[in-house]
Protein backbone atom coordinates (compact mmCIF):
# COMPACT_ATOMS: atom_id res chain seq x y z
CA UNK A 1 0.00 0.00 0.00
CA UNK A 2 1.35 3.59 0.16
CA UNK A 3 2.12 5.77 2.93
CA UNK A 4 0.57 8.64 4.80
CA UNK A 5 -0.34 11.48 2.75
CA UNK A 6 1.73 10.17 -0.10
CA UNK A 7 -0.73 10.72 -3.03
CA UNK A 8 0.54 13.45 -5.33
CA UNK A 9 -2.49 15.13 -5.04
CA UNK A 10 -5.70 13.90 -3.49
CA UNK A 11 -7.33 17.35 -4.80
CA UNK A 12 -7.11 16.59 -8.04
CA UNK A 13 -7.54 12.72 -8.07
CA UNK A 14 -4.00 11.92 -8.45
CA UNK A 15 -3.98 9.20 -6.59
CA UNK A 16 -0.30 7.81 -7.25
CA UNK A 17 2.35 7.16 -4.16
CA UNK A 18 4.74 10.08 -3.70
CA UNK A 19 8.38 8.59 -2.40
CA UNK A 20 9.01 8.74 1.59
CA UNK A 21 6.81 8.67 4.70
CA UNK A 22 4.92 5.79 6.16
CA UNK A 23 4.11 2.52 4.72
CA UNK A 24 1.49 -0.11 5.16
CA UNK A 25 0.36 -3.37 3.80
CA UNK A 26 -2.92 -4.51 4.15
CA UNK A 27 -3.75 -8.22 5.49
CA UNK A 28 -7.54 -8.63 4.94
CA UNK A 29 -10.56 -7.44 5.34
CA UNK A 30 -13.09 -7.77 7.97
CA UNK A 31 -15.39 -10.92 6.72
CA UNK A 32 -18.74 -9.01 7.71
CA UNK A 33 -17.76 -5.49 6.58
CA UNK A 34 -15.31 -5.60 3.27
CA UNK A 35 -15.09 -1.79 3.46
CA UNK A 36 -13.06 -2.85 6.65
CA UNK A 37 -9.91 -2.93 6.00
CA UNK A 38 -6.92 -4.27 8.13
CA UNK A 39 -3.42 -2.58 8.07
CA UNK A 40 0.32 -3.38 9.82
CA UNK A 41 2.74 0.08 9.84
CA UNK A 42 6.12 -1.25 8.75
CA UNK A 43 8.00 1.73 10.94
CA UNK A 44 7.65 3.25 14.39
CA UNK A 45 5.45 5.63 14.24
CA UNK A 46 1.81 4.36 14.09
CA UNK A 47 -0.90 7.02 12.68
CA UNK A 48 -3.44 6.75 10.03
CA UNK A 49 -2.78 7.77 6.66
CA UNK A 50 -4.25 10.83 6.11
CA UNK A 51 -6.13 9.77 2.80
CA UNK A 52 -7.38 6.58 1.43
CA UNK A 53 -7.95 5.23 -2.11
CA UNK A 54 -11.11 4.31 -1.58
CA UNK A 55 -13.70 7.16 -0.36
CA UNK A 56 -15.96 6.18 2.60
CA UNK A 57 -13.13 3.27 3.85
CA UNK A 58 -12.40 2.58 7.48
CA UNK A 59 -8.70 1.50 8.20
CA UNK A 60 -8.10 -0.34 11.04
CA UNK A 61 -3.91 0.36 11.87
CA UNK A 62 -1.95 -2.66 13.62
CA UNK A 63 1.37 -2.44 15.26
CA UNK A 64 3.13 -5.38 16.84
CA UNK A 65 -0.13 -7.76 16.80
CA UNK A 66 -2.16 -5.29 18.66
CA UNK A 67 -4.76 -2.87 17.26
CA UNK A 68 -3.67 0.80 17.54
CA UNK A 69 -6.01 2.83 15.60
CA UNK A 70 -9.25 2.79 13.52
CA UNK A 71 -9.33 5.40 11.70
CA UNK A 72 -13.04 6.39 9.70
CA UNK A 73 -12.78 8.58 5.95
CA UNK A 74 -15.78 10.47 3.91
CA UNK A 75 -16.20 10.96 0.75
CA UNK A 76 -13.61 13.03 -0.42
CA UNK A 77 -10.92 10.06 1.17
CA UNK A 78 -9.96 12.57 4.10
CA UNK A 79 -9.69 11.04 7.08
CA UNK A 80 -12.73 12.19 9.39
CA UNK A 81 -12.57 10.48 12.70
CA UNK A 82 -9.73 8.91 14.50
CA UNK A 83 -10.28 6.26 17.04
CA UNK A 84 -7.05 5.66 19.41
CA UNK A 85 -6.43 2.49 21.70
CA UNK A 86 -2.99 2.63 22.13
CA UNK A 87 -3.17 5.92 24.76
CA UNK A 88 -5.74 8.09 27.17
CA UNK A 89 -6.49 11.36 25.69
CA UNK A 90 -8.04 13.31 28.96
CA UNK A 91 -8.29 10.35 31.09
CA UNK A 92 -10.51 8.35 28.41
CA UNK A 93 -9.34 5.49 26.29
CA UNK A 94 -10.25 4.31 23.53
CA UNK A 95 -10.78 7.85 22.75
CA UNK A 96 -11.91 9.52 19.28
CA UNK A 97 -10.90 12.54 17.20
CA UNK A 98 -13.22 14.12 14.75
CA UNK A 99 -11.51 16.12 11.85
CA UNK A 100 -8.23 14.93 12.83
CA UNK A 101 -8.44 17.48 15.97
CA UNK A 102 -6.12 16.47 18.43
CA UNK A 103 -5.99 19.27 20.37
CA UNK A 104 -4.74 18.25 24.18
CA UNK A 105 -7.44 20.67 25.43
CA UNK A 106 -10.08 18.39 23.62
CA UNK A 107 -12.28 16.69 26.20
CA UNK A 108 -11.75 13.21 25.56
CA UNK A 109 -14.83 11.40 23.76
CA UNK A 110 -15.28 7.51 24.18
CA UNK A 111 -16.05 5.71 21.15
CA UNK A 112 -19.74 5.11 20.15
CA UNK A 113 -21.00 1.73 21.00
CA UNK A 114 -21.59 0.38 17.15
CA UNK A 115 -17.26 1.45 17.38
CA UNK A 116 -16.92 -0.23 19.98
CA UNK A 117 -18.40 -3.25 18.62
CA UNK A 118 -16.35 -3.21 15.32
CA UNK A 119 -13.45 -2.70 16.73
CA UNK A 120 -13.88 -5.85 19.00
CA UNK A 121 -15.12 -7.84 15.69
CA UNK A 122 -11.52 -7.22 13.83
CA UNK A 123 -9.53 -7.93 17.03
CA UNK A 124 -11.36 -11.45 17.47
CA UNK A 125 -11.52 -11.92 13.21
CA UNK A 126 -7.60 -10.88 13.17
CA UNK A 127 -6.06 -12.32 15.97
CA UNK A 128 -5.41 -8.91 17.71
CA UNK A 129 -4.95 -7.08 21.08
Amino acid sequence: MGSRGAFVNVNKDDFSFAEGGQHYNSIGCLSSNPNVKVLIQDSNNVKAPEFSHTSERIYAIVKDGKLKHLAYYDEKHRQSVSIDLAHPHNGIQPHRHVYLSHNKKDPGVPPTKEELVLIKKIQKEFHLK
